[in-house]
């Protein structure tokens, strides 16, 4: 999100959509950029506040339920989707949530041919921008061969074949 999309967290009001194994891949990083605040919705709300106990007392972060960021109008700046709702093209939230702030980043794990379901709902609800997650696994690879090799190879050109490999398929 920081590198390739040119999104600064720090200070930013993030929305994670899930609570699943990507979520709790991505969370400390997250709140390693220092957000403002951190909010986690997942369709088992238990499972969300499980997960954010083990970050809330040093962090900024909460759990909600899908009901209640409906009803509470908030805006973020950054809305990320880990969960597995664009597998079969659902939403992950209800299709009433207006959670984008103004210049919002919309930004889905999953990555595809065309934009996920998520994508085109917010690309049509508010978000600034919307960008799926063909980075994310490109620099996961990266870091890899960091471990492996100790060189950092360079991701743009590795994006840019995947890209143009996907939309040629």
């Amino acid at each position: 999100i920081e590198s390739n999309q040119g999104v600064a967290l720090r200070g930013k009001r993030v929305l994670l959509l899930g609570a699943g194994g990507a979520v709790r891949g991505v969370i400390g990083p997250l709140l390693l950029r220092e957000p403002a605040a951190l909010m986690v919705v997942n369709r088992t709300h238990a499972t969300a506040v499980e997960l954010v106990a083990h970050y809330s007392a040093q962090h900024p972060v909460t759990a909600m339920t899908a009901d209640q960021l409906v009803a509470g109008a908030q805006r973020f700046d950054v809305v990320i989707n880990a969960t597995s709702a664009s597998l079969s093209g659902a939403l992950p939230l209800p299709e009433t949530a207006s959670v984008f702030a103004p210049d919002a980043l919309a930004y889905d794990m999953m990555y595809g041919k065309a934009p996920t379901v998520f994508l085109r709902w917010a690309a049509q609800h508010g978000a600034a921008r919307i960008c799926d997650g063909l980075g994310m696994l490109v620099e996961q690879a990266a870091e890899s061969y960091v471990q492996w090799r100790g060189v950092l190879p360079p991701a743009a050109p590795v994006m840019a074949q995947l890209r143009a490999e996907l939309l040629a398929s």
